[in-house]
């Protein structure tokens, strides 16, 4: 262990010093998570540094501000290796004691490869996710096929320590390559307190945007294929036919945003619908909704789930989503059928009590507080 003199005859620890790869300016549950974990995590103990692919982070002047540096990188590694390469080994070789890496599907193993040859004393991996993220018209099969055929290569020296956001998620990463004793399984966690249901923040929200006595079906989630938006349309339409005092509330943004807003246009329906576009109040917008649909095709977790729940809403997923997702009694997983959402969404119609479930998951563990306990431990052990 290395030690500092902070002052004259006090003697502490040297910080350790984490790099995290990577977040992104989209707002999505794994960047989330990695700020809310720094928000938590002893600074006295540890600090925390970033890496992105994104141009730029609307929060960075924030994360500069409480002494963390990012760093932008220029290519994605199956793009240009050589450049990917040199920009991560440069950033690599800053002296950090742990590389925490946010990993959804196998492309490769560079990032790895480079921590090991620098000699990054502790390199975890954290899945978050059960599928690909296809981006510059890559298919969306082809993009499987290519983690599956990488995930074959994985060996248990790419990294120190394996961990992931579910038992799902853990299966869609490491298959049999890594020993299920070697896995840990570390859940999402967020600021209950936030979200906790409180009637006068709703209707100030629902003022802003505009809302009555509409019943409000809300989302979460980046416009991609993984989030299924176009799924949730066909089923709003059809909720529109039966009672059109209804609202959609879309939260966020993504590549396909421009196509949702073409087939609501042509559906004829743009006056029930709100895009709000990126936002950090997430908690705050929660409670202006009814009810929370969520039908992704895929997720390692569903960080929005744990947000949802605990704003005491009622939610409706599909049956992709991991079963640990399930924390209280509001959720229910469904078959992608339209009619079946339909009709379970149009029960909920009359109004239900929403209820505090803050103290219910903070005895379950679903607290920040918790989560960042436990990842301390993996980073000093």
């Amino acid at each position: 262990m290395t030690w500092r003199f902070k002052e004259k005859g006090d003697i502490m620890m040297k910080k350790i010093r984490v790099i995290h790869f990577t977040i992104a300016n989209v707002g999505g549950g794994a960047t989330k998570s990695v700020l809310r974990l720094w928000k938590y995590i002893d600074r006295e103990r540890f600090q925390f540094d970033f890496v992105t692919m994104s141009d730029k982070l609307d929060f960075a002047e924030e994360l500069e501000a409480e002494g963390c540096k990012i760093y932008y990188l220029s290519a994605y590694a199956e793009d240009n290796l050589e450049l990917f390469t040199k920009e991560v080994k440069e950033i690599l070789s800053n002296g950090y004691d742990v590389l925490h890496l946010q990993t959804s599907w196998w492309r490769g193993f560079a990032t790895e490869k480079i921590a090991k040859e620098i000699g990054i004393p502790k390199v975890i991996l954290y899945c978050n996710n059960t599928g690909v993220t296809v981006r510059n018209g890559q298919s969306y099969e082809a993009a499987r096929k290519l983690h599956f055929q990488q995930r074959e290569l994985l060996t248990e020296d790419m990294a120190t320590d394996f961990v992931a956001c579910s038992e799902a998620a853990a299966e869609w990463l490491y298959g049999d390559r890594i020993p299920k004793e070697k896995i840990k399984i570390v859940p999402y966690a967020i600021e209950l307190e936030d979200y906790k249901y409180n009637e006068n923040i709703r209707e100030k929200y629902r003022e802003t945007l505009g809302i009555k006595d509409e019943f409000v079906i809300g989302h979460v989630g980046r416009f991609e294929y993984q989030k299924n938006h176009e799924f949730l349309i066909d089923v709003f339409q059809d909720i529109v036919k039966v009672d059109d005092r209804v609202k959609l509330l879309l939260v966020g943004v993504g590549d396909l945003q421009g196509k949702v807003k073409d087939k609501i246009k042509q559906l004829g329906i743009e006056d029930k619908v709100i895009f709000t576009g990126k936002r950090n109040d997430i908690d705050g917008l929660m409670q202006a909704m009814d009810i929370f649909a969520f039908p992704s095709r895929f997720e390692g977790f569903g960080i929005v789930l744990i947000e949802a729940q605990a704003a005491g809403l009622k939610c409706l997923t599909s049956k992709e989503i991991p079963d640990e997702a399930r924390i209280t009694d509001n959720i229910e997983f469904l078959e992608l059928d339209k009619k079946i959402w339909t009709d379970s969404i149009l029960k909920y119609k009359d109004g239900y009590i929403r209820e505090d479930m803050s103290e219910i998951m903070e005895a379950k563990g679903w607290g920040m507080k918790a989560h960042a306990e436990i990842f301390e431990q993996i980073y000093l052990n």
